[in-house]
């Protein structure tokens, strides 16, 4: 049947029915002034008018194992929480010293804390606790060695822990496990025997000389990221000093030769921190402030997801966007934020950024896209090497009775706060000056108009015989010269086949960053923990410098 001959039969059906006549009322037209007036019931506008109301609410901080540490702000009916949201507090949160965030934070929040009392009041949250069922028989059998007996792994389940189940246990017998377990592996490890057992399971020689024979000391705790809190920072580490009482009573030594745990960082712990910044500036990854990175023009994420991590400082990101920056993405697969990047420079896993970073390096060195009298003046590059042990030459090894030049009113001093003790380990360096045609000590301080004021003019480029104060000679030369011969073998060629990336990408971003900071703007380098966590990560960090 065709469609018009369907719908010719239905309106005769439909009229045959009586269904069309005009008298019926859905066809009557309808007057009214004000429809809500005189609607027969309102109550269905509740819901819309009490769904956001709420009995009262407080502010928390939303601390999950992230550095963010966001307030939020959450409202409660019936003394449950029905939501949470951002505070939009910045701008006004200080420290003790009166200094104060800017409102350019706001936004903080994302959707692990806008979903906390999901978590709170879900199904699945752990109202007590649960041990795993074959590490609870272990524990019941009186923890016996599993260096001794490796079958013992396989028993308890400790090669295939993914396949066990779990028991609840009450909070006073989960104490009393943990307190035992601790006192087994004080036992176990302490002494010559101790030392055995772990040689057995393959830990190096200079990992068990540091255990000093106490079997505590291979209790390694890690006291959480140093801006989650005070709990989650200093409770473990005053708890692995505890320990020394256990140790005491284990191997019976007196309290002053009694030894606690061992204290882990985020650098030496797993590098969830840039472990090589603070070989280059002295500070922490999270002590540098995420709020200039708004001002960058060009931005490079290395091994870094803006896009899908760190939620709450992405806006910085997107700002960069907004002000018309240029995005540079490093990552091996072609990532959430490569898709927002001007260009996207894949490479090989296995930390190969390092070459890449060399290769930048090298290429602007090459084509002299370098400020000289910024790398005079504020870099370490001017300063003298040993050849034999490509040390940085000391002040006290040149000069006769030298004495330290460090002024207790300059930065180092006051800003810094650094200490006699650190001063005296770190000493005072020597470059080769231009103006005097000798080599001359240089003090920490001594840098940008500090330098030209003393009249220091160091040289770039310098190697040669430097007497010392001991009468001998030693072959010297200036870092700057020695990252000549070591940036030889990271042409962009054999960067190309290291890294795998497309050599015409390495030295369009090295353009890009020389171009960038000439024209007064800054770059902005974010690496992820993905390279951090590789065990020559401080070698990439430092490398990440070097371009800028």
């Amino acid at each position: 049947m065709k469609r018009r001959e369907f719908l010719q039969t239905a309106m005769a059906a439909m009229g045959s029915c009586g269904l069309l006549q005009p008298q019926l009322w859905a066809f009557q037209p309808v007057s009214v002034e004000n429809p809500l007036g005189v609607y027969p019931d309102r109550d269905w506008e509740r819901l819309y008018r009490d769904q956001y109301r709420v009995d009262e609410s407080f502010t928390w901080v939303c601390a999950p194992n992230d550095t963010h540490n966001c307030r939020m702000k959450a409202y409660l009916r019936n003394g449950i929480v029905l939501r949470s949201e951002q505070a939009y507090e910045a701008g006004n949160c200080g420290d003790l010293y009166g200094n104060k965030d800017t409102v350019h934070w706001n936004p903080r929040g994302c959707s692990k804390g806008f979903t906390q009392q999901r978590r709170v009041y879900g199904p699945y949250r752990l109202r007590g606790p649960l041990v795993r069922r074959g590490w609870k028989q272990w524990a019941d059998d009186g923890f016996p060695s599993l260096s001794d007996d490796p079958t013992l792994r396989d028993k308890y389940q400790f090669n295939s822990r993914g396949s066990d189940t779990f028991v609840k246990v009450g909070w006073d017998e989960i104490y009393r496990y943990h307190a035992k377990a601790i006192m087994a592996i004080a036992k176990t490890y302490a002494g010559e025997e101790g030392a055995g057992r772990l040689t057995a399971d393959g830990y190096e020689p200079e990992m068990i000389e540091a255990c000093h024979g106490a079997g505590t000391r291979t209790c390694k705790l890690r006291g959480g990221m140093g801006l989650l809190g005070v709990i989650g920072k200093y409770g473990l580490y005053r708890w692995s000093n505890m320990l020394a009482i256990v140790d005491h009573l284990v191997r019976g030594v007196e309290p002053k030769e009694a030894l606690g745990g061992r204290l882990w960082s985020n650098y030496t712990w797993h590098g969830d921190q840039a472990p090589g910044h603070p070989f280059v500036h002295g500070l922490q990854a999270a002590d540098c402030d995420f709020n200039d990175m708004r001002h960058a023009k060009l931005h490079i994420q290395c091994g870094k997801n803006l896009v899908e991590n760190k939620m709450p400082d992405s806006h910085w990101f997107i700002e960069i966007m907004e002000r018309g920056g240029r995005i540079v993405v490093i990552t091996p697969e072609y990532s959430p934020p490569a898709t927002k990047a001007d260009y996207w420079i894949q490479v090989r896993p296995g930390c190969t950024d390092t070459a890449l970073f060399l290769g930048v390096t090298r290429h602007m060195i090459d084509n002299r896209w370098y400020d000289e009298k910024f790398v005079r003046s504020y870099t370490d590059f001017p300063l003298l090497v040993r050849e034999d042990t490509l040390q940085r030459l000391r002040a006290a090894d040149v000069f006769s009775d030298y004495q330290p030049g460090l002024k207790k009113d300059g930065p180092s001093y006051q800003t810094q706060h650094l200490t006699d003790e650190q001063y005296a380990k770190v000493g005072d360096f020597v470059v080769y000056d231009e103006g005097t045609q000798a080599v001359r000590a240089l003090t920490r301080d001594q840098l940008g108009p500090r330098m030209e004021a003393d009249g220091v003019q160091p040289a770039l480029s310098f190697s040669g015989e430097i007497k010392l104060a001991d009468g001998s000679t030693v072959r010297v030369i200036t870092l700057w010269d020695a990252y000549q011969v070591h940036l030889r073998d990271y042409d962009l060629d054999t960067v190309s086949q290291i890294t795998g990336s497309d050599k015409t990408l390495i030295a369009r971003m090295a353009k890009d960053i020389w171009d960038t900071t000439q024209a007064g703007h800054a770059v902005a380098i974010h690496v992820g923990e993905g390279i951090n966590h590789w065990f020559h990560a401080t070698l990439a960090n430092r490398a990440q410098y070097l371009p800028i």
